[in-house]
This record gives C-alpha cells, structure tokens and sequence, in this order.
C-alpha cells in the first residue's frame, strides 16, 4: 500500500470514527443534561415537548463535539463549500429533491430486500423508535412536525451531506465520501433501546436510512449543496409522519 493510499484510508477511517462517536456521545449528554435539568427544574414537561427539546441539545451537542472539537483544535473553520452551504435553496433544489423521492424507495426497497435474501439479521417488522406516541392534541402534533420534518433533517444534512462529506470529498473522493457517510449515517441508526432498556437492532431503520445517505449524497454531489438532499430527507419524513400519526397504516401492512 502506497503511502498516499493508506494516508487516505487512514483519514476517511478516522473520520468516520470520529462522526459516529462524537454524534454518539453528544445524544448521550443531550439525555443527561435533559434529566438533571428536569429534576433540578422540577418541571413536568409534556412527553412530546419533552422529547423536541430533547432532541434540540441532541443535535446541538452532537453538531458541537464532531465539527466544534476539530475546529478549537486546529484553528480551522470548515468553509461553506465544505459544508453545501454557498448558496441559498434554489428552485432546482425543489425539483432534484421530488425526482429523487420513487428512486429513494426503489434502492431502500432493493436494500431491504438485499439484507433480507442473503442474510437472516434483517426483521422489517422491529421499525424505529422516534420518541413520539399517544400524540391527543394539536400542539403535539406540531412540535412532532418540527422535529421529524424540519429539526432532523436540518441538523443530520448539514452534519452529514455537509460537513462529513465535504471533509471526505476533499481527501478520498466524491463516492467513496458517499459511501462512508451513508453507511455511518446508517449505523447510527441502528440502536434502539425498550422500555425497559434492553438494546434492539433496527436493521430496518438502518438499511433505509443508508439508503437515504446515498440518495442525498448522490443530490450533494449532482447540486453541489446539501439543500436537494435536506428537501428529500424532509419529504420522506414528511411521509412517514403522514402515515405515522395523520392517517395510520394498519398493523402489519408496512
């Protein structure tokens, strides 16, 4: 191996490590910080508001340690051809990102059925745990909304399809970036935990969601922002919310 090669290998391995765990572990402190400040508070927050602001510090933590560390430590901003952002949405952005929602399906679709056929791991039927049930009121519904449609699909692009990729693409090339941030991207949402804490594999979850990272990815590389791929994200939430809580599917037909 090439001094250059294993130079390469060695960043994107690196880094990919670093997203995981610094993302990881900035959702942790978001969930002890949430439960110190609670009990010190005293307050009794509504479960669905509970959950938005949780979900606020997750990302914010986790933005802060994966980009916020590297940046004290080296004294060096990321740029905004870094992270997709030198230009505002565009209406070409609108377009990309509602082409891209039936070949988004067909790969998930393909991935699943992949995982399925050839290994004995996947079961469709363990789905994601996004923190909101027994949704009653309107105000409930809302900040649902704002954080599965608009707050996750803002923080994870930016993270993911900004940040992480543009770092990659300047050192190992535009589709392995892809690959590697969809796969981490994926990983991170493979871990749920029950009710009483035990760990499940949502291997489900996961395979789509790297779907999804190919997908935005792919949109980063096509629009040279992460605006096309943040609008997908947002429309493919949009639609779950949409069966999740507006008109559910019944039981055993996803």
């Amino acid at each position: 191996m090439s001094a250059s090669l294993f130079n390469k290998t060695s960043y994107a391995l690196g880094l990919s490590l670093w997203v995981f765990v610094a993302f990881f572990v900035g959702e942790m402190l978001a969930g002890v910080a949430m439960a110190y400040g609670l009990a010190f508070s005293g307050l009794h927050l509504n479960a669905a508001l509970e959950y938005t602001i949780l979900a606020a510090i997750g990302y914010s933590f986790g933005l802060a340690l994966t980009v916020g560390l590297p940046w004290l430590a080296t004294h060096k901003r990321p740029s905004k051809k870094t992270l997709g952002i030198t230009r505002l949405p565009s209406w070409s952005d609108i377009g990309l990102s509602i082409l891209s929602v039936l070949p988004y399906y067909l790969l998930s679709a393909g991935v699943l059925w992949a995982a399925m056929t050839f290994t004995k791991v996947v079961d469709p039927n363990v789905g994601q745990q996004i923190g909101f049930d027994n949704l009653t009121i309107g105000a409930e519904y809302f900040v649902a909304f704002i954080t599965l449609v608009l707050m996750a699909p803002l923080a994870e692009e930016l993270l993911f399809r900004g940040y992480f990729l543009g770092r990659l693409n300047e050192r190992v090339g535009k589709w392995l970036a892809v690959l590697l941030t969809a796969a981490v991207f994926g990983s991170l949402h493979l871990f749920g935990f029950t009710d009483d804490g035990h760990v499940v594999f949502q291997w489900a979850t996961a395979l789509d969601t790297f779907a999804l990272g190919i997908m935005a990815g792919a949109l980063r590389l096509l629009s040279g922002s992460i605006w096309a791929g943040m609008l997908l994200h947002a429309i493919k939430n949009g639609i779950a919310y949409y069966f999740l809580f507006i008109s559910p599917l019944p039981p055993g037909s996803s």
